[in-house]
């Protein structure tokens, strides 16, 4: 265990040395090191029984770091290393028998190589990625907005490229989420991920027009088949040039596929979304505002979604204790599945420094197996403090409301959910 551990610290300060080294080095030219440095610290009552007379409150700090490097191979190949890591305050530190050793709690969330113009035309990028906008309803993957801090990353092949004469952007994927077979087996177990998204800002004036289809297949083992999601639609976006600062995005999508893997079940839900939002200064000051309706069927399914609505629904919703939400069978936390979401938000820079927001939800079931649809209310309080360029502080409250879906059975009362927050974000 004493090798183990030596063997942890040494790699990770050969990967220091090796990026220090590198900097001076012919062979890897023009590195540049980023990183940002997170903690979330949250105090929680009543999200796991929703009743004020249970004593239930807690609370938690959790950690994020990443610290990466950009640099060149050769002229027209880029390449990209980011380690991780995110832990629980209180956890400890790592130990020669701890199972959550150095070398099993920092990862490598980015690792690829990107070649220019491959064929004249295609930017490739290869290897452990992130890809699309935390914000997406359909597919992202990257650092994630919730209440641990969590990353997740695709080993993909990507391509970019600008057609039609540059009328036109087009991006695919072709990748792995993960590998869900034992080492070294032929087993066909995997779950893949491939599709793309063709874009134009062409069409609409001040605006963008986007189509995308993609797939995710998680592949059936021996002879079941294979469970095939489909997913496709279009969006638009951008600013209303008569209105100065307003803006509009608005995005629909479907389902397809089959679910071969046992249950034989055809995939055919869908979503829309639209949201306004208008941004402007007032008494030269920063103003801000949206207002956004969104309802996704009960059987609507994304690849990945990376919106989430609110501190306690979207965000607490990954924590422990967070499941007491769902309802039975109904899932919170990300996206539109079986959701109908309506939301607005007033914000103002009262000073250079400092941001006020306050925003409201309101989320119903689209079905639920009490058949009770009225999930509830949320209300955030969401004060930030920009001490420089690139250190942040947020102080938040929120507190959820609890509809008749969530209500608990009599004679047990029912309670709001309660919970006040604290950020800190450091980029270098």
């Amino acid at each position: 265990m004493q090798r183990r551990k030596l063997f942890s610290s040494g790699l990770v300060l050969g990967l220091l040395a090796f990026l220090g080294y590198s900097a001076h080095a012919e062979l890897f030219k023009n590195l540049k090191a980023d990183g940002s440095i997170e903690t979330r610290s949250f105090s929680i009552d009543n999200e796991t029984d929703r009743n004020g007379n249970a004593d239930d409150y807690r609370a938690e700090t959790n950690y994020r770091v990443m610290v990466g490097a950009n640099f060149d191979l050769l002229d027209d190949v880029h390449s990209r290393l980011e380690l991780t890591k995110n832990s629980l305050q209180g956890s400890g530190g790592t130990t020669g028998t701890d199972t959550n050793s150095v070398q099993d709690t920092l990862l490598f969330s980015n690792a690829y190589v990107k070649i220019d113009k491959l064929m004249g035309s295609v930017d490739l990028t290869v290897g452990r990625q992130y890809y699309g906008d935390p914000n997406d309803l359909i597919i992202y993957f990257g650092p994630n907005n919730d209440d641990v801090l969590s990353i997740n990353s695709i080993d993909a092949f990507r391509g970019d490229a600008a057609l039609f004469g540059g009328w036109a952007k087009f991006h695919g994927l072709a990748g792995k989420v993960s590998e869900l077979g034992a080492t070294g087996t032929t087993a066909n177990s995997d779950l893949d991920v491939f599709g793309g998204e063709l874009g134009t800002d062409k069409v609409i004036p001040m605006g963008n027009l986007a189509a995308y289809y993609y797939t995710l297949q998680q592949k059936g083992v021996g002879a079941t088949g294979n469970n095939t999601l489909n997913v496709y639609g279009a969006r638009i976006g951008g600013d209303i040039g008569m209105v100065g600062g307003l803006g509009y995005a608005l995005e629909a999508a479907g389902n397809g596929g089959r679910n071969n893997n046992g249950s034989q079940n055809g995939y055919n839900g869908s979503m829309w979304d639209i949201v306004l939002r208008y941004g402007r200064e007032v008494s030269n000051l920063p103003f801000r505002a949206h207002a956004e309706y969104g309802q996704g069927t009960h059987n609507f399914t994304a690849v990945s979604a990376g919106r989430r609505y609110g501190i306690i629904w979207g965000e607490h919703t990954t924590a422990a204790g967070a499941p007491s939400l769902t309802g039975g069978s109904d899932a919170p936390g990300v996206g539109l599945s079986n959701l109908h979401v309506l939301d607005g938000g007033l914000g103002v820079n009262a000073s250079k420094k400092l941001g006020v927001d306050l925003n409201a939800y309101r989320f119903m079931y689209a079905a639920s197996t009490s058949h009770k649809t009225s999930i509830g209310t949320e209300y955030d309080l969401i004060l930030t403090w920009k001490h420089s360029d690139n250190v942040f502080l947020e102080a938040n409250a929120a507190t959820f409301q609890v509809g008749d879906a969530l209500q608990n059975t009599a004679p047990t009362g029912t309670n709001p959910i309660t919970r006040l927050g604290a950020d800190i974000k450091i980029k270098f």
